[in-house]
């Protein structure tokens, strides 16, 4: 469970004031940085990066970027913990339980403070409306 939401970085800019007008949804990424524990808590860094541009093309414009960058406090029971650290530091993933949480609970906050930062730039909020499911591959 979410215990901990820090946003410790918060960066937004526009480097196509001409293409303003133009811009498309944001192209969405969420980067899992670090895992790290402390007895039942998890600490996963993370940034989420909202890139805007003038089309959907290769060659469209970047219209501008906000990127917000921070830590995630996650409380779970010893061995869950253990286990989720294990894999981060074996395969650089999370248990599928734990990145679902993860990363609707970044949507959430982050798609709510990207808001703010958008209306002050003239960008388009990177609000995420649906619920992410993971599904883990079988090899």
């Amino acid at each position: 469970m979410i215990t901990g939401f820090t946003i410790s970085d918060v960066a937004g800019k526009i480097t196509s004031i001409d293409a303003l007008g133009k811009q498309r949804f944001p192209k969405l990424n969420i980067n899992i940085e670090g895992v790290t524990s402390e007895a039942t808590k998890l600490k996963i860094k993370y940034t989420f990066v909202a890139d805007y541009f003038d089309g959907e093309a290769k060659e469209s414009k970047n219209v501008g970027q906000i990127k917000l960058g921070g830590e995630v406090e996650v409380t779970e029971s010893k061995d869950a913990v253990a286990a989720a650290v294990k894999k981060w530091s074996e395969k650089h993933i999370l248990p599928v339980e734990v990145a679902e949480e993860v990363i609707n609970g970044l949507n959430f906050r982050c798609s709510a403070t990207g808001t703010l930062v958008s209306y002050a730039l003239g960008l388009i909020p990177p609000l995420v409306i649906s619920t992410t499911k993971i599904q883990e591959t079988k090899s």
